[in-house]
C-alpha cells in the first residue's frame, strides 16, 4: 500500500539498522555479543565493546588510565587482544592527548 515505506509509528521490525538491533535491543545485543565471544577472530571485538561500555560508566578521574589500558590492550600491535581491523583514525588518541612513552 501507500504507507509501506513509511518509517516510525512504533511498529516493531521496521528498523533494521545495526544500532537498533544489536545495541538498543537488549536481546539482540546479548545475542550479538555472545556471537562475537564465540567466533574465531571476533572475541577481541566483543571484549573491546564490553571495555568501552565500562569506560563510559567510569568516573572522569579514572578515564585517563582506562584509556591508556584500552590502547595498550586493543589498539597496539602485540597487545593482548589487538583489534587489527580498526582503522588508524579509530585508534588515534584525541587531539591534544599525549601518548604514553
Amino acid at each position: 500500500g501507500q504507507n509501506g515505506g513509511v518509517r516510525g509509528g512504533g511498529h516493531l521490525g521496521e528498523d533494521t539498522s545495526f544500532r537498533w538491533q544489536c545495541v538498543e535491543q537488549p536481546i539482540g545485543k546479548l545475542l550479538f555479543q555472545r556471537f562475537l565471544e564465540g567466533a574465531p577472530g571476533l572475541a577481541a571485538a566483543g571484549a573491546l565493546w564490553a571495555e568501552l561500555e565500562a569506560y563510559e560508566r567510569s568516573e572522569e578521574g579514572e578515564r585517563g588510565a582506562a584509556a591508556a589500558a584500552l590502547r595498550g590492550r586493543f589498539f597496539s600491535p602485540g597487545g593482548a587482544q589487538h583489534c587489527g581491523f580498526l582503522s588508524a583514525a579509530a585508534t588515534a588518541p584525541p587531539a591534544g592527548e599525549a601518548l604514553p612513552d
